[in-house]
């Protein structure tokens, strides 16, 4: 039977618009100014915004669950929050047997009926020991390693990041590039040079813009000018035309206001891809006083107090997108969908409100608060 959303505020490719929704089979069969047919299931949406789910290629873990260890609770956790496409990122951080259990228990989970789970972004190996929590856990595969986990993980594997500057690193990303996999760099300190050699070898993807990444220089740049100059982040935002994933928490820890500001005005609102970086630690945010930021809810640190990760959902991120960049209604899903679908290459499914695509759907009001949750044209009970 066909589902009719009426009354709807549709963000569509061309803007929001006022109109109707028609679902078939899991599917859009037309969105915009359409007459249901007589013997269609009205939905009212009672003039609330109807958008595209939201996909979050960034993620370790949600609720209780770490993603390499539990990843249909992780999973369930983000899809009641809007996200109905989710990757699932193995760290640098994890053992070679981790990683090998983590990319076991992915598929198991894939292999049941269809869900939110969509996949696996490896960030790492080849990522630098400088920059991000536990970054000196960090391990380097040899060739036979890596080999071994893409094999293992063969048609799981959307992105993947590394440090354009380490050693080995250029052959190990032409080798992920060839295997279908989109490159990312992050945790590096990569020159304007180096990045422009990674982007020949296929890097269309920053990971986590601003966080964990550091200047080719070091304190040289301090030395000379009284601050840091020619960073990564720096040339990353000259270059443009990447999709540059952003962690926005409620106190604008990982990325201040002005660089928040900053990213949406370099890269612009086709560009940014708002991820959680989401992941279990045993931190109790009650413990501190509300003017510590240790005291957010959705900032996460891990046993020897580095920020490590974030607890957001995709929701919240938008939340706080809009609070810090006044970014509009449709500029805030592409970031929070349409970016992200395009980054990894599964926009012809997911991402937008279009003919043919999975209606992946959140209901929300205008600030950005979830009312109702559709995965593949079926309401998801958001209480279990």
């Amino acid at each position: 039977m066909i589902k009719a959303i009426i009354n709807a505020r549709l963000v569509l490719p061309s803007g929001l618009q006022e109109g109707t929704l028609l679902v078939e089979d899991g599917q859009i069969l037309a969105a915009g100014s359409v007459i249901p047919p007589r013997d269609a299931e009205i939905i009212d949406a009672k003039g609330r915004i109807v958008g595209p789910g939201f996909i979050d290629i960034h993620c370790h873990g949600g609720g209780t669950a770490h993603g390499h260890e539990n990843p249909a609770e992780a999973a369930r956790h983000h899809l009641k929050s809007g996200t109905t496409s989710l990757l699932l990122s193995l760290a640098y951080s994890l053992t070679k047997e981790a990683f090998l259990q983590g990319i076991h228990n992915i598929r198991a989970v894939m292999e049941q009926e269809p869900g939110n789970l969509t996949g696996i972004h490896f960030e790492g190996p080849y990522t630098s020991p400088k920059y991000g929590a536990r970054s000196e856990a960090a391990w380097e595969m040899n060739q036979d390693d890596y080999v071994q986990l893409f094999d293992e993980a063969k048609g799981l594997v959307y992105q993947c990041t590394y440090a354009p500057e380490r050693p080995g690193a250029r052959a190990f990303a032409q080798y992920a590039h060839a295997q279908g996999v989109k490159l990312a760099a992050g945790h590096t300190e990569m020159s304007p040079a180096i990045l422009e050699e990674a982007i020949s070898d296929g890097v269309t993807i920053i990971t986590h813009l601003f966080d964990a990444m550091g200047c080719h220089l070091g304190k040289d740049s301090i030395r000379s000018t009284g601050i840091i100059q020619d960073s990564a982040a720096d040339a990353v935002l000259a270059r443009g035309g990447l999709f540059v994933e952003i962690i926005c928490d409620s106190r604008a820890i990982h990325v201040k206001p002005s660089n928040l500001r900053l990213a949406l005005r370099a890269a612009g609102p086709d560009h940014v891809v708002l991820i959680t970086d989401a992941t279990i630690r045993p931190h109790d945010p009650s413990q501190y006083p509300e003017d510590d930021y240790r005291s957010s809810p959705d900032l996460n640190f891990n046993e020897a107090g580095q920020l490590s990760g974030s607890r957001l959902t995709m929701d919240q991120a938008c939340r706080n997108m809009k609070h810090y960049t006044q970014a509009s209604i449709p500029d805030l899903f592409k970031m929070a969908s349409t970016n992200a679908a395009r980054a990894i290459g599964i926009d012809h499914e997911v991402g937008s409100l279009e003919v043919g695509k999975w209606a992946n759907l959140v209901f929300c009001d205008d600030d950005m608060n979830l009312i109702e949750v559709y995965l593949r044209g079926n309401p998801v009970n958001r209480e279990a």
